[in-house]
């Protein structure tokens, strides 16, 4: 082994020697960058870069109609391969050009996806269409929006189909669809219009009518012109002669030879006007109107013309008029007159006929022969209206009686009426006086029957029969009357029997309320409290409106029902058909009934109004008193006390049989259900 350090044979020796830093600058060693490596280096990062842009973009295929168009990306780096592009994720804008496109700026997004695809399609630009028509002129409709009139250039047009309509006056439509390119391109198209007319050939005798065509003059006869094929009005006319209408058609492209038009002559025309006007006028004996009037008649020929006006002498008249000649005839009617003489109270009372004032009652009005219409007025009274009809060379009279305007309205109302319930009540208007009760000497009579002066004053309507069985039950369903000893009081057409006063009062407010008319009794939780006397619903009649119909006659007051002798002669009372219910009965009478009787069996009294004394005995509204008069002055339209417990039953029933119960003024009183107490209704007028 040899030590490398130790000089070999012919090696001199080196040996070291102390090294001594010179004074002074030292200088340092030099770095120089070599142009091969700074390449090498770049070549090494770009080599990487690229490599990190392969390994980090996407696939994106942009798929672009037309395949022609140029496409710019911007955004960030993109690298286009022969049908894609590598792109990295992100947003991106893409802008393409074709010639003959709208130019395309989207944006679009890069996702993560390795492979992707991005459909484009340009948009054509609009065409434009040249449209020439023969005839020029016509109207241009695209997709049913006119455009304009041809010839003319629709621009700008969408690519695609559209739809495509002419008009022209006096040719065919044309419809077409056109197919427009687009791209900016120009489009011509011509279109030959089909005539809508054929031809027409007319001929006339007399010659050289004028033709006018839906008014439009055209020539005269003989003539051939052109006519629409929808038809056309075609006249024909000619001084002095009838105008010939008539609408004709013709194919298209063909000839329609008319047959020779032979015209009439002319109408002559009548102006007819008469005094006064409104005058029938007939042409040889057929109606054609009234006056004023234009009429056309046949020339050449004579006509007879009448005119006729009620009231008035028939004007006839001769006529011969040649052909377009115009004859005024102006008649002034002559009147057929007569008397008519009006008579009034009060004598100065107006007189007007037809509407128009002509004096004053007492004189005779001459007037025409035909229906009139003659007002008779005066202030303060009512009208009175007549139609008359004078007759000639004879005098009539009319005689009227004005009544006041209260005496009209009392006029108008109702005579008789019918309730809700169906029952019939007449109208009473008392004037007089009379007495109510009965005199002490008279045999029977009960210390209640006070006399006193009663005068009735406020109208008042009564039923003519009692409440029945059937009619309350509208009212309370379950209602009986039920029987005496095996005697039924419950028949449909017997009077309403066991019911109490209160029963019949809320009777008569329910049939007010039907009527809708203003209650009478005043009601408070189902019961009657009190009455509204100024009411006009209905209502129990008074007792001195019960006594006033039951008793006060022309000649005086009446005792009985049937008169003022005693037994009764008629009227359902407690005769000897009732010995078996009833103890005590009137001898040697028999009314057939052993109770109540259906109502209006028995005859009526002197104002109609039936069963007053017999049958039932009546509910009225009157609390139950003995009133004596203080005064000389008598009683007004009394109603009883103001206040009670019970009240006033007037009228004898099946039960009675004495001289006392069967009088008229007998007074009964209570105010619970009895099974011979009954009700009829009353009410105010107003």
């Amino acid at each position: 082994m040899t030590d490398k350090n130790i000089p070999t044979k012919g090696e001199s020796l080196i040996a070291p020697v102390e090294f001594t830093p010179m004074e002074g600058e030292v200088k340092r060693p030099t770095f120089t960058l070599r142009p091969i490596a700074i390449m090498t280096g770049l070549a090494f990062l770009i080599s990487l870069l690229v490599l990190w842009f392969l390994l980090t973009a996407k696939s994106v295929i942009i798929s672009i109609d037309p395949a022609t168009a140029e496409v710019h990306l911007e955004g960030g780096i993109t690298f286009e391969l022969a049908d894609h592009y590598l792109i990295r994720p992100g947003e991106y804008q893409l802008i393409a050009t074709s010639e003959g496109y709208l130019d395309l700026k989207q944006s679009f997004i890069v996702s993560e996806d390795d492979n992707q695809l991005l459909p484009l399609t340009l948009e054509k630009k609009p065409g434009h269409l040249q449209i020439t028509t023969s005839p020029a002129g016509a109207e241009i409709f695209v997709d049913g929006q006119q455009v304009g009139i041809s010839p003319m250039t629709v621009t700008p047009l969408s690519a695609g189909n559209h739809r495509l309509e002419i008009l022209a006056p006096r040719y065919f439509t044309h419809q077409a669809s056109v197919d427009i390119e687009g791209l900016d391109h120009n489009q011509a198209l011509n279109v030959d219009l089909d005539p809508a007319w054929g031809q027409i050939q007319l001929s006339s005798i007399p010659p050289n009518a004028a033709v006018t065509i839906n008014n439009e003059p055209r020539g005269h006869t003989p003539l051939t012109t052109e006519l629409l094929t929808a038809g056309e009005m075609v006249s024909v006319a000619l001084k002095s002669y009838k105008l010939w209408n008539k609408a004709l058609q013709v194919p298209a492209g063909e000839t329609l030879i008319v047959p020779e038009i032979i015209l009439e002559p002319s109408d002559g025309v009548i102006e007819a006007t008469s005094t006064p006007s409104g005058a029938t006028i007939t042409v040889d004996g057929q109606y054609r109107g009234t006056t004023p009037i234009t009429l056309k008649v046949a020339a050449n020929e004579k006509h007879q013309i009448s005119l006729f006006l009620n009231g008035y002498t028939t004007n006839k008249h001769s006529l011969l008029l040649a052909p377009g000649e115009t004859e005024k005839l102006t008649i002034s009617m002559k009147a057929n007159v007569g008397g008519i003489r009006v008579l009034a109270s009060p004598s100065d009372a107006s007189v007007w006929v037809d509407g128009v004032r002509r004096g004053t009652a007492g004189k005779t009005f001459r007037l025409p022969a035909r229906p009139h219409r003659i007002d008779i007025k005066k202030p303060g009274y009512a009208s009175e209206t007549r139609t008359v009809t004078p007759q000639p060379k004879l005098d009539q009279v009319i005689r009227v009686s004005l009544l006041t305007e209260q005496e009209a309205r009392w006029a108008s109302i109702p005579k008789v009426i019918t309730s809700p319930g169906d029952q019939t009540l007449k109208l009473f208007k008392p004037k007089t006086k009379f007495v109510m009760g009965a005199s002490r000497r008279e045999s029977g009579r009960r210390a209640n029957e006070v006399l006193r002066d009663v005068q009735l004053t406020r109208p008042f309507y009564l039923a003519t029969k009692e409440v029945t069985n059937s009619e309350f039950k509208r009212f309370q369903r379950q209602h009986s009357s039920r029987h005496i000893n095996g005697n039924t009081l419950d028949l449909p057409v017997q009077p309403v029997v066991n019911i109490s006063w209160q029963q019949a009062a809320a009777y008569c407010n329910w049939l007010s309320k039907k009527e809708n008319l203003k209650l009478f009794y005043k009601e408070e939780q189902g019961k009657i409290v009190g009455e509204d006397i100024k009411a006009n619903g209905y209502r129990l009649p008074t007792e001195a409106e019960w006594a006033w119909a039951a008793r006060i006659t022309d000649s005086g007051a009446k005792k009985y029902i049937w008169g003022n002798q005693f037994p009764p002669t008629t009227g359902n009372f407690a005769d000897i058909s009732a010995g078996k219910v009833i103890g005590r009965v009137v001898n040697n009478y028999n009314d057939s009934y052993p109770g109540s009787a259906p109502v209006g069996s028995f005859p009526s009294n002197h104002k109609g109004i039936f069963d007053l004394g017999g049958n039932v005995a009546e509910w009225v509204n009157d609390y139950y008193g003995i009133e004596f008069s203080l005064s000389m002055a008598a009683d007004i339209d009394p109603s009883g006390p103001a206040k009670g417990d019970i009240r006033v039953i007037r009228g004898a029933s099946w039960r009675h049989s004495s001289i006392t119960e069967l009088r008229l003024s007998f007074r009964d009183y209570g105010i619970d259900p009895r099974d011979d107490v009954g009700f009829r209704i009353a009410r105010y007028v107003e």
